[in-house]
């Protein structure tokens, strides 16, 4: 299965530290300059750097839709597997672990992302309040995309971790809201501020 292939952490092209998302591909076609929409790719995600690096089973469907633009006579394609849905399926969910490991030891003016849960939890800690922590969980897959719940607990311990948290049963938890992935990113610095190096 391509699931296997695709891991959510691999190898950005400048050898740093990769993380799975999607970006597009320009592509050459005997007929033109034609483009490729939302490839997976692994990309360090640092604004400094445009490197970027293909998985090779990404890289062998990219010739096959090639060939399939060729054959259509058109420039413009967004990417598929073209194989069964479960492919597809363990793609998005690889993509979206991807996703979510980039923010990894992140530290934005207010908060800090103390560490990530399975790829698909992130847990952050108020710099202006250590008792207060922020929970942003991957929900199911719907047909509108990929959706995160974001939820904020007090938690007395300001040394909270993940070996803690497993076994902790939150004192107080309050749900903000729901956000859309391609949201998340201007949600957390509207909520915490710029990203602090």
């Amino acid at each position: 299965m391509l699931n296997d292939t695709l891991s959510p952490v691999d190898q950005c092209g400048c050898g740093d530290t990769g993380y799975l998302n999607s970006r597009t591909l320009p592509i050459a076609l005997d007929h033109g300059a034609g483009k490729v929409i939302n490839v997976p790719v692994y990309s360090c995600g640092s604004s400094m750097c445009d490197e970027y690096r293909i998985p090779s089973a990404v890289a062998s469907r990219l010739d096959e839709l090639a060939e399939e633009m060729e054959a259509k006579g058109i420039l413009s394609m967004a990417f598929s597997w073209g194989a069964s849905q479960e492919d597809t399926l363990g793609y998005q969910d690889s993509l979206s672990q991807g996703f979510i490991w980039k923010f990894q030891n992140r530290s934005y003016e207010d908060a800090r992302v103390l560490f990530v849960i399975d790829g698909d939890t992130l847990v952050l800690q108020s710099k202006l309040d250590p008792t207060e922590y922020y929970l942003l969980k991957r929900l199911e897959e719907s047909k509108e995309g990929v959706f995160f719940s974001f939820s904020k607990f007090i938690e007395e311990d300001e040394e909270l971790t993940y070996e803690k948290y497993i076994v902790l049963e939150p004192s107080f938890q309050k749900e903000l809201g729901v956000v859309k992935m391609e949201e998340v990113e201007d949600m957390l610095r509207e909520e915490f501020g710029e990203i602090c190096d």
